[in-house]
């Protein structure tokens, strides 16, 4: 922006430069051209006197070498009589010419102009006096003008062009001030501030800035503390569940139970601690797609086992690292599975497999239920053809499109339907980047069913 800024001036401050220097010095040179030809007919008027008074040749020619002009040979008398007496530079036709129109006028010659004015005689003769004016007195002091002329032009030119960088120094500055701060609120430190600074616009939209990130904070702080009210008020039934399902005889169920129990407590812990952490110091999200795929097909799978449902979970490949939180991921997965579960009966059959690509890997959930009735609508938010609120597909969608994949319904070879979760891959050694900032390859569209 600040070279634009150069640019506009040193194009607008030349242009009016020309404006001025071209029509300036042309008038120059046309004074110049005047003031020469004026001192000309001066040399003619002088000459004129003698001219009528004298009859003499020699004393005509007396009168021309005792000018400054004679003596270069710039100046002659066309008599009637006695002929040329001096130095012309014209010919005849021309001296008749004047004769006859008893005008003066200036006639171009080899270097330079002549300049020729009648003279009447006595008994109705005719004399012309001719002065010749070189081409260097007719641009005297032409090229020192128009030396200082452009001298000032290019002083112009310079000044206004050092003044427009310096006020575009000073908006690129308070600029740069204000997407730093934006930078750093985007990273999650919402303690920075801008100084306000530039002109009277920019001023205004740093103290906008400046209001908005103390109601984001205040927003923040609001929802952290809401957070982390909510998960203590969450301990106290999850106690009571915990000592229920202690209480339970021992075997499978109890310990699945208490498996379930430390799972939500350890959520309600991470809800807690993450709440209260800054921003800026939380870390990049990354988990293993494969154990989170094999932790959650564990836990179904033992519910598919209790209800006799067909189950099939193919092994996952090691070592897909997605850019996902392990909760959320797990949330996401537990949407694709418990929707079978929820939407399905008992001997419908289901499968989960596990896809990889090059910058991708894919979740599919195959199911032999009823499929879904409008696979549009069924990735819709708050839209559901059946009892529920509709949230759950969304927040799939949700993180998949946060790592750069998507979100796909569709029929299953099962005979009902098929979701598919395609998600980004982290990089494999991502560089160290503020949070918030893009570190994950995206699909760039690639997104066809594996």
């Amino acid at each position: 922006m600040r070279r634009s800024y150069v640019r506009v001036a040193l194009a607008v401050t030349t242009l009016v430069a020309l404006a001025f220097v071209l029509p300036l010095a042309w008038l120059v040179l046309t004074a110049a051209e005047d003031r020469a030809l004026r001192e000309a007919e001066r040399q003619a008027l002088g000459l004129s006197a003698v001219v009528v008074v004298a009859t003499d040749r020699a004393l005509v020619l007396n009168s021309i070498m005792s000018t400054e002009a004679g003596q270069q040979e710039r100046l002659a008398a066309h008599l009637p009589e006695s002929g040329t007496v001096g130095t012309s530079r014209v010919d005849d036709a021309a001296v008749d010419r004047v004769r006859r129109q008893q005008r003066a006028v200036t006639i171009d010659v080899a270097g330079g102009r002549a300049y020729l004015r009648p003279v009447a005689l006595p008994r109705g003769l005719v004399a012309v006096i001719e002065v010749y004016v070189p081409s260097a007195s007719l641009r005297k002091g032409v090229g020192t003008a128009w030396l200082v002329l452009i001298g000032e032009a290019i002083v112009l030119v310079g000044v206004s062009t050092f003044l427009a960088d310096r006020l575009a120094a000073r908006v690129v500055r308070a600029s740069g001030d204000l997407a730093r701060m934006a930078a750093s609120l985007g990273a999650g430190t919402l303690h920075a501030r801008v100084q306000p600074s530039g002109p009277r616009e920019i001023k205004d939209v740093g103290g906008a800035l400046n209001v908005l990130a103390d109601r984001f904070a205040e927003l923040l702080a609001t929802e952290r503390a809401l957070a982390a009210n909510l998960s203590h008020r969450l301990r106290v039934p999850l106690t009571a569940l915990r000592l229920n399902a202690e209480a339970l005889p021992a075997g499978t169920d109890r310990d699945r139970q208490l498996r379930v129990v430390d799972r939500l407590e350890n959520e309600i812990n991470a809800v807690i601690v993450e709440a209260a952490r800054p921003l800026a110091a939380r870390p990049r999200l990354r988990c293993d797609l494969g154990a989170v795929v094999t932790d959650r097909t564990e836990f179904w799978g033992a519910l598919a086992d209790d209800q006799g449902r067909p189950w099939q979970a193919d092994p996952p490949p090691d070592g897909i690292i997605v850019p996902a939180a392990t909760s959320v991921l797990t949330e996401a997965l537990d949407v694709l599975l418990g929707n079978v579960f929820h939407h399905t009966p008992d001997t419908a059959a289901c499968r989960v497999s596990v896809q990889q690509g090059p910058g991708w890997a894919a979740v599919t959930v195959d199911d032999a239920g009823p499929g879904f009735r409008d696979p549009v609508a069924a990735v819709s938010r708050g839209a559901s053809d059946a009892a529920s609120t509709g949230l759950g597909l969304d927040i799939a969608r949700r993180l998949a499109a946060d790592t750069g994949g998507r979100l796909t319904v569709g029929s299953s070879d099962l005979g009902g339907a098929r979701v598919v979760l395609t998600l980004g891959v982290a990089d494999e050694d991502p560089p160290d980047q503020a949070p918030g900032s893009k570190i994950w390859r995206r699909l760039g569209g690639a997104h066809a069913r594996p």
